[in-house]
């Protein structure tokens, strides 16, 4: 029988690189009976990896995206025996009454199994990452840590694993929920990729290509409150406005390789207050990792609880930073606008509009004109 595998997150569980790794390996997928199907529509503020997407759509199946998707799901199963499907926010959504009850009653149309697949990471790390993407991304939070971990902009996500894996387990049959920790040291042979592969019974081999570039990289922290203030400008918070200076701090510090991460010497919690703050979900953690890993310690995350002290803003140190963004904010401007002036110069010499300014006389240069 057929089988659809559907990843559900969490988000910053490296799920964007592992729909990278799914693109790129497109050919090698389909060679052993898996794809990883295109959707030839999108979302705003998703990326088009992201092919399960269309699922948030449950409770607005007038869409027609939700029927365009379980068709391509549909073809796709008759060339293919394995089909795999991924989004981050299906975690969010997943806990709503009808969510569940309306995907599998589309998979069984298509004849197939359901398998669901989840990563959990520590619930600090994900506070302190989600945080940083919301800052560095949209919609242009300008929150600090404290106000949006404390003031109910963090509510929007389940950091209760064990009451929302139930929940999904309940659901799809626990037989078919596979539960995985995001962490290092738990990745089989240290890899995420390989870690994933043995989830479809694969195993990580050279024929597969790895993504070059690290997605969704976390800002360095003096970075990331400057960002937070730029977001505080209400010119910069219009919806028409776009968020260019993520662009902009991305080419001053040349966050494009793995290589050039930079290190992190403090956290956004003290020791103290990450100690406290996990210690909400002790219990709850112990739940999955003795239910769903099988393991009677109840030790879910093995790492151990950062001992980096709370970020405090160094004057000396954050003046570099902010010389360093807004050059990079200059450099950045000044080359969008040599790109654009080299296309208005090839559709100044293009074949139609030669043709239009010898219709109409007129030989002047745009850019002289200007």
């Amino acid at each position: 029988m057929s089988t659809v595998y559907l990843h559900i997150g969490t988000a910053k569980t490296g799920t964007t690189s592992l729909q990278r790794f799914f693109q790129i390996n497109k050919k090698v997928f389909k060679k052993k009976g898996f794809s990883y199907p295109e959707m030839p529509f999108t979302f705003k503020d998703a990326a088009d990896a992201r092919n399960a997407h269309f699922l948030t759509l449950w409770n607005d199946q007038a869409d027609d995206r939700w029927s365009k998707g379980f068709e391509i799901v549909r073809k796709k199963l008759e060339k293919y025996d394995n089909i795999i499907l991924s989004d981050e926010q299906l975690w969010i959504v997943q806990p709503a009454e009808g969510f569940w009850e309306s995907v599998k009653d589309e998979i069984a149309k298509l004849g197939a199994d359901l398998k669901v697949i989840v990563y959990l990471r520590p619930q600090d790390q994900m506070a302190e990452s989600h945080w940083n993407q919301r800052v560095k991304g949209r919609p242009k939070l300008a929150e600090t840590f404290t106000e949006f971990l404390n003031g109910g902009g963090y509510n929007f996500f389940p950091l209760d694993y064990g009451k929302t894996v139930d929940w999904a387990a309940d659901h799809v049959g626990r037989e078919n929920l596979t539960v995985r920790v995001f962490e290092q040291q738990q990745f089989t042979g240290g890899s995420l990729f390989a870690d994933f592969l043995q989830i479809l019974g694969l195993g990580l081999s050279d024929e597969y290509r790895q993504p070059a570039h690290v997605s969704n990289l976390r800002l360095p922290d003096n970075v990331v409150e400057i960002k937070r203030l730029i977001n505080s400008i209400d010119s910069y918070q219009k919806s028409g406005i776009p968020n260019f200076y993520w662009d902009a701090i991305r080419k001053s510090y040349g966050l494009g390789t793995m290589k050039e991460i930079p290190e992190h010497k403090a956290g956004m919690f003290s020791p103290e207050e990450r100690e406290e703050y996990m210690s909400q979900f002790a219990e709850s953690n112990a739940h999955v990792a003795k239910e769903y890993l099988n393991r009677a310690d109840g030790k879910l995350f093995y790492g151990e609880l950062s001992e980096l002290p709370k970020w405090q803003m160094d004057e000396r140190e954050m003046l570099m930073d902010i010389i360093r963004v807004f050059a990079g904010a200059d450099v950045y401007l000044y080359q969008r606008q040599e790109e654009l002036a080299a296309e208005l110069r090839e559709l100044y010499n293009s074949l139609p509009f030669r043709a239009y300014r010898k219709l109409i006389g007129n030989k002047e240069n745009p850019e002289e004109k200007a």
